[in-house]
């Protein structure tokens, strides 16, 4: 498991948003024993929040708008409600941090006891499976005894990053044992020349890597390669 992150995903001007959260946490942390001295007490939550909830009133309803006066105040006090917020976030952060050191499942349980939510933090790749696609590319572009190979990037990944490099292999038989890496590439494709006198039948492979290492090993293709 990630190590679990606060999420305040929303704008000084979500006033609605900020109350709500606001609310929340407020509510979450009167007499939770996981946040005995939080950094912005339970009250002053609970004034900031009765500030802007009146701004908004003054404010009036839309199609019934106070002044230019009256919104930059509400602007004003929604800002202090949304800085209040962040630091309140910094201490249940720090204190969850201290309580349960790389426990990252109590960590989560007492962040979530603040009222406050967590960012969806992303899962970690795992083992690639294998390219997709795997095949050898035509061109006229291409010299009579070169080979262009082409593929898709694996099912499971989750961003393009995840793909560390491809490794190209090629063997003399279909026995991928008994290959050998060519090249690696951080594309999709990979161009093979025949610098041999003679014609040649070769089999390849393609491998993704990322931070696990190898992934899946691709089918084989199995190609004809003219000589110069």
């Amino acid at each position: 498991m990630n190590k679990p992150i606060i999420s305040i995903n929303l704008r000084p001007l979500n006033y609605a948003g900020l109350v709500n959260l606001a609310n929340r946490v407020a509510s979450s942390l009167a007499g939770n024993l996981n946040f005995a001295t939080p950094a912005i007490s339970v009250l002053a939550l609970q004034a900031a929040v009765t500030d802007v909830i009146n701004a908004i009133a003054v404010w009036g309803p839309k199609g019934n708008r106070g002044s230019h006066g009256t919104l930059i105040d509400l602007r004003s006090k929604a800002l202090i409600l949304a800085q209040l917020l962040k630091a309140e976030a910094q201490y249940v952060m720090t204190t969850a941090t201290v309580a349960s050191g790389t426990d990252f499942v109590a960590m989560q349980n007492i962040i979530i006891s603040s009222g406050f939510r967590l960012a969806n933090v992303k899962s970690p790749q795992g083992i690639l499976q294998m390219a997709q696609g795997f095949q050898r590319f035509v061109s006229r572009q291409l010299d009579p005894n070169q080979v262009k190979l082409k593929w898709r990037k694996p099912l499971n990944v989750t961003s393009k990053s995840n793909v560390k490099s491809y490794r190209v292999l090629r063997g003399t038989t279909n026995v991928f044992s008994a290959a050998t890496e060519i090249g690696t590439t951080t594309k999709t494709s990979f161009v093979d020349t025949n610098t041999t006198a003679a014609s040649q039948t070769w089999s390849y492979w393609v491998v993704p890597v990322n931070t696990e290492g190898d992934g899946v090993i691709s089918d084989v293709v199995t190609v004809r390669v003219p000589s110069i």
